[in-house]
């Protein structure tokens, strides 16, 4: 910044942090958390008016449920937010139903998954964060520069709110900011699609009394694409899964095939489908899955889809993001409370990359198989599911043993440090 130009920004709220953490989805709430229960100064930034994002996967894995509960919060977040629970994920075509994966088996708590909405998840843990003394949030922040010393090292941002510029430094940025990330932008890494094959079309309809209770993990199968329904307390988000490329094609023939399709598949839907004027009333959503070069550079760490975008085919984005922001804080806290030097703050960031990186690299690899694999039974108009899950549907351990390996596909967060479990602070 020029020395003119430093006298227009403005200070507000701490100039100073350990930890800045850009983006208040499920991988910077959380993470910033984490920190701030083990007695870090965290500034987070959250660049829109609140945490109530359209169509967010919200499907809490057997695994992260027990990893919150060692934290002591997983109780009051099933006592005091609405939510379903799903016990065995289900594939309806008009003919039958297939249950392809049970849960009995993945936790002793928590054998099932809870599908609790963001817009409720989100604020509730920032509150947990902010009663912590060293935890501040900054709504409508939008992070434009990256700090530097005079060695290169990113050193803190430069953040733009309704109020003017103003800018914190920090011995950690954490870009936590999402599949568009602005900071991963800013610290120059370099992103290879691994490819897609679907896209998404969402669209909220009012949920009314007398409306199924789905939990969400339910597929019904259609031959023009499978169909999520997902419960969001008063409102139903459905998301109709087409082949990549084809919304233009869909939406030149009017409302009617999707329309038609979504009460083939959802008859209690009626009039609700029957408002739906044009398929731009949609949001298409292009399915990516993303890698990053480096998920570190010195000062600055990439995570959540900031460093991997997971495709929202079987909803575990939230899941890894939560993984890696509980990595992250086991890896990081204790070298920020000791005052460590640069070089162990560029060791535990490291080793938050080579931790996460491989089950992520899995995930993604299995995710682009299971696409291709979709979008060629899309083309064939085909509405069942194919011929193994048929098999393990057909076959009730199988179909445990399917719902055990899903499950920990996601893989267990990192066990929190004690630092992080008895809620620390810096040292005497």
């Amino acid at each position: 910044m020029e020395q003119g130009e430093r006298a227009m920004v403005e200070q507000r709220g701490p100039a100073e942090a350990d930890v800045v953490v850009a983006g208040g989805g499920p991988a910077g709430v959380v993470l910033a958390y984490l920190l701030t229960r083990a007695g870090l100064r965290v500034v987070l930034l959250e660049a829109q008016k609140d945490f109530n994002r359209r169509f967010r996967g919200d499907t809490l894995a057997p695994a992260v449920l027990d990893y919150l509960d060692e934290l002591g919060l997983a109780d009051e977040i099933l006592r005091t937010i609405p939510h379903a629970t799903a016990r065995t994920f289900e594939w309806h075509t008009p003919k039958k139903t297939y249950t392809i994966a049970r849960y009995d088996k993945t936790s002793t708590k928590h054998p099932y998954y809870a599908l609790i909405p963001q817009a409720l998840f989100l604020p509730h843990v920032v509150e947990l964060a902010a009663a912590h003394p060293g935890f501040t949030v900054r709504m409508r922040a939008k992070v434009n520069k990256l700090l530097h010393d005079g060695t290169g090292r990113v050193c803190g941002v430069r953040y733009v709110d309704e109020e003017g510029r103003h800018e914190v430094r920090a011995r950690l940025v954490v870009a936590a900011d999402g599949r568009n990330s602005k900071v991963r932008v800013l610290a120059g890494a370099r992103t290879t699609e691994l490819g897609a094959s679907l896209d998404l079309l969402w669209r909220e309809f009012p949920r009314r009394d007398g409306d199924p209770a789905l939990s969400g993990l339910q597929l019904f199968g259609h031959r023009l694409g499978t169909i999520a329904v997902l419960n969001q307390v008063d409102r139903w988000q459905i998301g109709f899964t087409i082949e990549a490329g084809s919304f233009p094609r869909l939406r030149s023939g009017g409302p009617g095939a999707v329309a038609e399709a979504l009460k083939a598949s959802l008859p209690w839907l009626g009039d609700r489908v029957d408002a739906v004027e044009d398929l731009g009333e949609f949001t298409l959503l292009p399915v990516r899955i993303t890698t990053v070069d480096r998920w570190y550079r010195p000062g600055v760490l990439l995570i959540g889809d900031a460093a991997h975008v997971i495709s929202p085919v079987g909803g575990n984005g939230i899941n890894f993001a939560i993984c890696d922001a509980a990595e992250t804080a086991n890896q990081v806290a204790g070298v920020l409370l000791d005052g460590g030097p640069d070089a162990d703050l560029d060791a535990a960031c490291e080793q938050v990359e080579q931790r996460r990186r491989p089950p992520v690299q899995v995930e993604q690899e299995r995710q682009v198989r299971i696409e291709r694999k979709s979008a060629g039974r899309i083309r064939a108009g085909l509405d069942s599911p194919a011929p193994p899950l048929r098999l393990i549907a057909a076959v009730k351990p199988l179909a445990r043993l399917f719902g055990s390996l899903g499950a920990r596909s996601v893989l267990a967060p990192a066990a929190p440090a004690d630092v992080i479990r008895r809620g620390g602070g810096r040292p005497a």
